[in-house]
């Protein structure tokens, strides 16, 4: 005679095989809805980060104009591997690092940011207002994108082109 196999008292028993199969499915296909949700708020974020950096450089290229005492010039060069500069000579390639550069970022500094569209500007020491252009479009995949401009005074502010960007006007 074999002895009885004694049963586990109520509210110990284990997880089965299949009921953790279950869970597991269910958590795939939750995790699955909320990826995409997740990874456009993450571009959204390194938009937001990129114009707001824009924006900086930018007020600190007017500061720097005052506190030299020359022209500082702000260029773009858009495209797959843009860039700006703020630099004390007109032409001065962003690209490269030269001596003529105050402050230069790249693409790399911003992943999958683009630059969509730029116009320079220069900032004259006296006022620190600028002249003519001063604004850049910043897009990433998702299709969001973000307008940093200048004021007359050479005061950067951002918007949204299409707004619908929470904490940013519509352009």
């Amino acid at each position: 005679m074999q002895p009885a196999l004694a049963k586990p008292p109520a509210g110990h028993r284990g997880v089965t095989l299949i009921e953790l199969m279950i869970a597991l499915a269910i958590a795939v296909v939750l995790l699955s809805l909320a990826l995409p949700s997740m990874l456009a708020g993450l571009q959204r974020q390194r938009l937001k980060g990129a114009a707001e950096n824009l924006a900086a450089d930018l007020n600190e290229a007017r500061f720097e104009a005052a506190r030299r005492g020359v022209n500082v010039h702000f260029g773009f060069t858009p495209g797959a591997e843009w860039c700006y500069a703020a630099t004390t000579s007109p032409g001065c390639d962003c690209r490269t690092r030269q001596p003529c550069q105050i402050k230069a970022v790249r693409a790399d500094d911003h992943r999958h940011v683009g630059l969509v569209d730029a116009q320079g500007t220069m900032f004259t020491p006296d006022s620190g207002a600028r002249t003519d252009g001063g604004s850049a479009l910043l897009q990433v995949p998702t299709g969001d994108r973000l307008r940093v401009e200048l004021s007359g005074m050479g005061r950067a502010r951002i918007c949204a082109p299409e707004g619908g960007m929470p904490g940013y006007p519509a352009c």
